[in-house]
This record gives C-alpha cells, sequence and structure tokens, in this order.
C-alpha cells in the first residue's frame, strides 16, 4: 500500500466536520457514479481483510494532531491547562521525536477554523410561506476553515489517478450536509506520496477507528461516536445507521515489540436496513516515539 497526501482549499463553508470515514463513504459514492456499481463491489468484496482505500482527517497544513495521552506522557504540567489544551499542533518529526513541548495553538501557525450558526426558517413548499403561526426558525451549524491536509492510503490496484477523479466529484458536488445548496465545495492539490519508513512499536492514528480485537500492549484514546446517515438516493427511505463507537484521531496505541504498521481497524457492517453498508473502522497510523514503560 502506498501513503499520499493531498491539501484542500476551501471554497465555500461546510456543514460537516471532515473526518475520514465519511469521506471515505462519499469518495464510495463518486466510485459508484464515475467507474460503476460493479467496480465498488469489486473494491468492497474483501474490505473487511484487505482495504483498497482508508481516508484521514483533515489537518492544519503542514501539521498533524496532537497525541491524545495522559498529561505526564506528553510531558505536560498542570499548571495553565486551558492554554496547554490550546496547543493542538505538532510537526511529524516532532511527532517521531517525541518533542511534545513544541506544539502550537492555532493561532500560532494561522490556522483558522471558526463555527457559526446560521439562523433558517421551515418553508411550507405549497404556500411558499413560512406558515403562519407554525413560523419556526430554527440553527444549524457551518464552519468555516484554511488549507487542510488529508492522508490517503491506497492498494496498489486503487491508483492515484482514480482517487483523484473521485476526489474531484466530491469537491465539485459538495462534501457533507446541505451540499446541495452550495456547502463543502473545495479544490485540492496534485497528489504528493509520503515516506513512512521508520517503525517503531508505538503509533498514532489519523482518523477515528474500531479498536476491537485489537491486539496491542495498550492504547490511548478519547471516545467519539458516530450517529451515520445514508446519501444519495439512499437518503429518502430510512437512512438513519446504527451508533458505531470509535477510538477517535490521534489515539496512540503501543505493540509488544517494533512492528510496522501502516493501519488498524477493522470495516464495519450491518449498521443499516442496506445490508451492503460497509463503513471505514480503519485508520491511517504513523510511527511517533517509542513510550518509556
Amino acid at each position: 500500500m502506498r501513503l499520499y497526501k493531498t491539501t484542500i482549499t476551501p471554497k465555500s463553508n461546510f456543514s460537516t466536520p471532515l473526518k475520514g470515514d465519511t469521506l471515505f463513504g462519499q469518495l464510495c459514492w463518486s466510485i459508484r457514479f464515475i467507474f460503476g456499481k460493479k467496480r465498488l463491489n469489486e473494491l468492497l468484496s474483501d474490505y473487511d481483510k484487505d482495504p483498497f482505500l482508508i481516508v484521514s482527517d483533515a489537518f492544519a497544513s503542514g501539521y498533524l494532531p496532537k497525541p491524545k495521552m495522559t498529561a505526564n506522557l506528553l510531558g505536560e504540567g498542570v499548571s495553565d491547562k486551558k492554554f496547554i489544551r490550546k496547543k493542538v499542533w505538532l510537526g511529524q518529526k516532532e511527532l517521531r521525536d517525541g518533542e511534545y513541548h513544541k506544539a502550537r495553538t492555532d493561532e500560532e501557525i494561522n490556522n483558522i477554523e471558526k463555527k457559526d450558526t446560521i439562523v433558517r426558517n421551515s418553508i411550507n413548499y405549497e404556500t411558499a410561506t413560512t406558515d403562519g403561526e407554525k413560523f419556526s426558525p430554527y440553527g444549524v451549524s457551518e464552519v468555516s476553515f484554511s488549507r487542510k491536509d488529508i492522508y490517503f492510503l491506497l492498494r496498489l490496484d486503487f491508483k492515484v489517478e482514480d482517487l483523484t477523479k473521485c476526489l474531484d466529484f466530491v469537491s465539485k458536488s459538495g462534501y457533507g450536509r446541505d451540499s446541495t445548496i452550495g456547502k463543502g465545495r473545495f479544490e485540492f492539490n496534485s497528489f504528493e506520496e509520503v515516506s513512512k519508513s521508520e517503525i517503531s512499536n508505538t503509533y498514532m492514528t489519523l482518523s477515528p477507528f474500531v479498536p476491537y480485537g485489537l491486539k496491542c500492549k495498550k492504547i490511548y484514546y478519547e471516545p467519539f461516536t458516530r450517529f451515520g446517515k445514508s446519501g444519495a438516493n439512499r437518503a429518502n427511505k430510512n437512512p438513519f445507521k446504527k451508533p458505531i463507537i470509535f477510538a477517535d484521531c490521534g489515539a496512540v496505541v503501543e505493540f509488544e515489540k517494533k512492528t510496522d504498521v501502516k493501519y488498524i481497524g477493522r470495516s464495519v457492517t450491518n449498521i443499516s436496513t442496506y445490508k451492503d453498508i460497509v463503513h471505514q473502522g480503519y485508520s491511517i497510523v504513523l510511527p511517533m516515539k517509542e513510550l518509556e514503560s
């Protein structure tokens, strides 16, 4: 498998957070529309054993998230916790060398991520009004952000040229909720292959993953629950999926000995009335400094 990275530049606000498992789902839809249902089924046929694609979350361009470990393992003091919690970005070399004290805030690296609540009104489409006494405004969340890096781990039979076509489809049709009204548009750079020659006994994850069945010495993580929905033509009839509990991005996994690991986790199935749905429960991992016993 080969690891690639691209940088996206938002061209509109986003109504859905940029998480790897969600983007994976939309890329599967783009494979269906561009290459056909047969090709998608072929790629997903052995996803539980040999994933053809794993997608990371989106990170401030040029940086990675600080590992989600306890303060003593990060070498952080107990004073000024509020400020320390804002230091969330590391360079890849700093992660590999365990230089967590060099973590930076959004302000220090000019990373912008602004959340707003947009007020909308419910409309009666028969009368084209807000129905007088039934006037019911509601708020929805939107986020605007600066350039982000996203990582993609590809099996050799799924070419980077195929991925480029699929991501271009998503970038123009829109990512996430409210894409039909212009949200979730972006542009992206050419894909850059990322070298990951080092091995370690300790790795950090780049997206939510399912830790069930993982054989390791220790794991540090924050839980994340996904309440998923089906999209496209499957959004019209019972689109809701069963909740999935993940270990969130930035989890740290320690193995008994040095191991060459590219990803961890598992696929997730049987979460919808649509029996063919496959959800990404894998995560790309990057090596980090070994933990002291």
